[in-house]
């Protein structure tokens, strides 16, 4: 009696490793193995595989990765082929997880198949949904649009709220970080996120406005995510100590939960700063070749979901040539030194966006339907 989870991001670790806390209060008893990160270790999952391996950005990346993802894959396949789990669940990283899928079920697995975060289908890459439909057992998606996009076309999903909603209280939080950044009002949280090519793309422009917003007396302060690969995060740290600029290791959050403005890559922070309040200035930037493909094959204007769920452009979005040092700069010192009108209008837009986010409870509901599965 086992489940296998798997995941490869930050995020999908942090979904995967709350399942497995889930599973076992709820009384499962079995083995809970796979392939995932620090958080899933720390949950008391027997990590085989080390999620950190799947952390690509863009399409060229993805493409370069290709035989040693190919070669992960056809070896979690067979084990999983020998281990014959109650129950798969996969998290976030589509590249990978629907292969992986594919191939479990063209080599015979007949067990139950879950994915948290599936495929933004409803933006690109439409013809995936055929795939979940054809090979997944029940889609968990963590917003309600998802939902009702996948249930349209022919897949089976559940949707009960997003996940992370019960998890953010700002005083809560914010009751981690050292007091001196707890208790400061001029900080910026300045977050380049958890992947190697977004550090790469971004970390020297982000680099540039720390030092203007600390010549007009603001405190930048960089997160350090925890889920970052050893040597990227040694090579971050390096970097900071040798500059002296300030950092922070723990949780962006935290940094999140008590600064005054974020900066930061797109991504799961942008709910996050919606969760917490907090206005971002949001960038993105690809190579060339990615940039490139993307621009014809995404179906949405939007990158940022909180953009997404808002359904305008509550954060600014920055992307590839926008994402300037000058850019950045005007979007963060208008909210930071500007008007209070703005800054209301903003405030109510991320109110009512949060009240769309659904109920609490949701990874005790997963578990519940995984544990019905595999029974």
């Amino acid at each position: 009696m086992s489940v296998f989870l798997s995941s490869g991001e930050a995020s999908g670790d942090h979904y995967t490793a709350n399942v497995a806390r889930a599973l076992r209060e709820a009384g499962y008893g079995g083995r809970l193995w796979g392939m995932g990160g620090g958080e899933s270790r720390r949950a008391d999952m027997d990590v085989l595989w080390d999620g950190e391996r799947l952390q690509l950005l863009g399409l060229a990346e993805v493409v370069s990765s290709i035989p040693s993802i190919w070669a992960l894959g056809r070896e979690i396949v067979r084990q999983v082929l020998r281990e014959r789990p109650d129950c798969v669940v996969v998290a976030d990283s589509p590249d990978f997880h629907m292969r992986l899928i594919s191939w479990l079920r063209h080599d015979g697995y007949q067990g139950k198949i879950f994915y948290i975060s599936p495929p933004s289908v409803w933006a690109w890459r439409s013809g995936r949904a055929d795939d979940l439909r054809r090979n997944v057992d029940e889609c968990l998606p963590l917003f309600r649009f998802e939902h009702e996009y996948l249930l349209s076309r022919g897949c089976r999903s559940y949707w009960k709220g997003y996940p992370m909603l019960e998890e953010f209280s700002r005083e809560n939080i914010r009751r981690s970080l050292p007091d001196k950044l707890s208790s400061d009002e001029k900080l910026v949280a300045i977050l380049p996120g958890s992947r190697r090519s977004e550090i790469k793309y971004l970390l020297p422009t982000f680099e540039q406005c720390a030092s203007v917003l600390a010549t007009r007396g603001w405190h930048p302060v960089f997160s350090v995510a925890p889920g970052l690969n050893g040597a990227v995060r040694e090579s971050m740290l390096a970097r900071f100590k040798n500059s002296g600029v300030d950092y922070y290791e723990g949780p962006g959050r935290e940094l999140l939960a008590a600064a005054a403005c974020a900066i930061g890559a797109s991504g799961t922070v942008t709910v996050e700063s919606l969760l917490l309040d907090r206005y971002m200035v949001v960038a993105y930037r690809l190579n060339a070749l990615s940039a490139l493909i993307g621009r014809f094959v995404l179906k949405t204007r939007r990158f940022a979901m909180a953009n997404i769920l808002a359904g305008t452009d509550m954060f600014p979005e920055l992307i590839q040539g926008a994402a300037t040092k000058e850019n950045i700069l005007e979007y963060a010192l208008q909210w930071l030194e500007g008007g209070e009108e703005h800054r209301a209008a903003v405030v109510k837009l991320m109110e009512d966006t949060r009240r769309t986010l659904g109920e609490t409870g949701v990874y005790q509901a997963w578990a519940g339907r995984i544990m019905e599965a595999a029974a």
